[in-house]
């Protein structure tokens, strides 16, 4: 009998242990960390020109990282990083009708408006984007960007929105559209 209740125990005690392991609250994993989707290529909007509608797909950041490093250069006044970053041929159509053309240029038209109006830049939105099948931007990208500009205006200072087009090839500026506007506030 001893022997019976022994093995019984015995099988009780397994079977409790079995039981106990088998429901025992694990801890659960975290859930996974969402990947950063980057996007690339997706078709987005169009160009249009007098001959032809081109489909425009989002770009690489890569091109935004470089127009906020410009950007950064321009509002610590580092002319010679600007240059550095300028294709030899930039082009520049500014807001009030300004043509610029080539790195001289755009140099003696920096160093007058850093002087004259002390431009301070504040970027709050960028968007990569590539127009497809256009063999003349084939190496290139366009960023599209906004930022709020604060300068000195006749000793007063003042901030204007600015909207910008900017086509970046082979890892240079290569030119740039600027539209201005007031803020809304100021309307």
């Amino acid at each position: 009998m001893k022997k019976t209740a022994l093995i019984s125990m015995s099988l009780i005690l397994m079977t409790s242990c079995a039981i106990s392991i088998g429901n025992s609250k694990k801890t659960p994993l975290p859930p996974p960390t969402p990947e950063k989707i980057v996007e690339v290529d997706r078709e987005v909007g169009y160009l249009k020109t007098p001959n032809k509608t081109y489909t425009a797909s989002s770009g690489d950041n890569s091109v935004v990282e470089l127009w906020d490093k410009y950007i950064e250069v321009h509002n610590n006044r580092n002319i010679d990083a600007i240059m550095e970053m300028e294709s030899d041929n930039i082009q520049i159509w500014g807001p009030n009708g300004e043509y610029i053309k080539g790195k001289e240029a755009h140099t003696t038209f920096l160093t007058q408006w850093f002087d004259g109006a002390n431009p301070k830049w504040n970027t709050f939105f960028s968007f990569p984007m590539k127009v497809n099948d256009l063999e003349a931007q084939k190496d290139g990208q366009w960023v599209v960007t906004g930022a709020q500009v604060t300068m000195t205006v006749e000793g007063q200072e003042m901030n204007v929105i600015h909207l910008s087009d900017i086509y970046i090839e082979n890892g240079k500026v290569n030119k740039f559209y600027v539209y201005q506007r007031l803020p809304a506030s100021k309307q």
